[in-house]
């Protein structure tokens, strides 16, 4: 019987050779997943290079009732799931006492979902439980506060919508930006009220909001109406004001019912 062809050098210096890549290609696959060194209060990164900011700003004039409580919860998740890892999400409110200055409820950088784990070098049902407890589970904390605060007398959603722009984490610089409008869009506040004008846009020009328009250019913006049994103005034509405002800024409008 013919005896089977040894191996020769070549081939277990081939071994060798894949061996070595293979052990090289773990350390640079952990060393490509290490985490960049982030701030504790916030989670987000000490550089500031957050690769996305969604602000979800939160209408809380009008009181939500219970019903109101479930979708704002869904709406909340599936934003906060979509959130790259290191990437912040804003929760603000209307602040009647001091417009320009949105109130800040809760501001945080996602620790990464399960879905992102890697899982070759992370266990998926860690990072969900971290994802959950230090990110998910204190924000919706803080939102279940905010929907059921209705101490605010006026909505001075045009100048919320200012202040966030101005934020210096919501420049272009800081990745993919998203403004989330959970209200029924009715504007009112001193400077314009939907409640006096309707939406006038002769109006709206004679006032300070619109002569400071913020610079938005490549921000998405989603309006999630609050549904209500019957609006004071027919909400396509408050839709189509908003739509036009946001043209103006250069950020791109869209409501999703």
């Amino acid at each position: 019987m013919a005896r089977g062809r040894e191996k020769g050098p070549w081939f277990w210096r081939g071994m060798i050779g894949a061996m070595l890549a293979g052990v090289f290609g773990l350390f640079a696959l952990a060393a490509f997943s290490a985490s960049p060194s982030v701030l504790p209060e916030t989670g987000c990164r000490m550089d500031h290079k957050d690769p996305a900011h969604t602000v979800l700003l939160i209408d809380q004039s009008d009181p939500f009732n219970p019903n109101d409580l479930g979708w704002v919860n869904a709406f909340i998740d599936s934003e906060a799931r979509t959130l790259p890892r290191f990437g912040r999400i804003t929760v603000v409110t209307p602040n009647s006492e001091d417009p320009y200055d949105a109130r800040i409820v809760y501001s945080h950088c996602s620790p990464g979902a399960a879905q992102d784990a890697n899982p070759i070098l992370q266990n998926p049902r860690m990072i969900e439980d971290t994802w959950r407890e230090t990110f998910y589970e204190p924000m919706s904390k803080e939102v279940e506060t905010a929907l059921t605060d209705t101490r605010q007398p006026s909505s001075p959603l045009f100048e919320a919508v200012y202040s966030i722009a101005d934020r210096a984490d919501f420049q272009a610089s800081r990745g993919d930006r998203r403004i989330i409008l959970i209200s029924d869009l009715m504007q009112h506040s001193d400077e314009f009220s939907f409640y006096r004008t309707g939406t006038d846009k002769a109006a709206f020009a004679e006032t300070r909001l619109a002569d400071r328009v913020p610079d938005m250019e490549g921000v998405e913006i989603v309006a999630r109406v609050v549904p209500r049994q019957e609006y004071d103005l027919p909400m396509s034509d408050v839709k189509r004001f908003w739509r036009d405002y946001f043209d103006r800024t250069g950020a791109a409008f869209s409501s999703v019912n």
